[in-house]
């Protein structure tokens, strides 16, 4: 028998809330984001690729069934329960199981009382263009080389150790100072320390230049430091 098309959000499947999706969602493709450049008495403009993409929307309908119409109202506390609960804001598909969106918000329209015991409604998942996968999340144990069989990638680097680390990436040199244990979040573009406490000072250095490049990465780093790093594998 064909499994039921259904989402997880929040750790949970939208099932768990007694909710049915009404139809697969068209996923939309992803749009590079350009400048435009009006040039005094050139014909048409300049686009400049600033080499990102633009968020998405993800569109899904969604139904569900009460056992009785006096727990209606019950039901639909549930679900926005569900929805705003906040506790891991990823999107994932069911037919596309090692993969997930991440969702920067999430907006559910008015429920519509199509009988006594039937609701119907919309959320709109709005997501980073990139789509993740579940195993990029998973710490790697960085020794000199790492290969990325994905898209160029903006991991979070641990590193444990005392003292002044000089970590260089593809060529790309960064120093940081380590008391225990530095994270670098190259992403949001943060440090912080093993307390959760900010710790930009103590790194020197581009944090464009950590990223992961498709293909082969390679890393120096000296003895008397251990660095592992989150890869964020991610695809478009």
């Amino acid at each position: 028998m064909r499994a039921t098309f259904h989402i997880f959000y929040n750790g949970e499947s939208c099932k768990d809330v007694g909710l049915s999706v009404t139809s697969r969602p068209t996923i939309p493709i992803p749009e590079r984001e350009h400048e435009t450049i009006k040039v005094e008495g050139r014909d048409g403009e300049l686009h400049r690729d600033k080499g990102t993409y633009k968020d998405i929307e993800i569109k899904i309908e969604f139904n569900f069934v009460s056992k009785t119409p006096d727990i209606w109202a019950q039901d639909l506390r549930k679900v926005k329960k569900w929805l705003y609960s906040g506790k891991d804001e990823r999107l994932i598909l069911s037919d596309d199981p090692e993969y997930f969106y991440k969702v920067k918000q999430a907006v559910m329209s008015d429920s519509e009382r199509k009988a006594r015991r039937v609701g119907k409604f919309e959320i709109i998942f709005t997501c980073d263009a990139y789509m993740y996968r579940i195993d990029g999340q998973e710490e790697k144990e960085i020794t000199g080389y790492l290969y990325n069989p994905y898209m160029r990638t903006q991991p979070v680097y641990k590193i444990y150790g005392n003292g002044e680390i000089a970590l260089e990436v593809n060529g790309n040199r960064v120093t940081a100072e380590v008391n225990g244990q530095l994270n670098i979040d190259t992403k949001l573009e943060i440090c912080y320390n093993a307390a959760n406490e900010i710790s930009n000072a103590s790194l020197s250095g581009k944090y464009e230049g950590l990223y992961l490049e498709e293909g082969e990465n390679i890393f120096n780093f000296a003895e008397g430091f251990r660095v592992v790093l989150v890869p964020n594998w991610r695809e478009l």
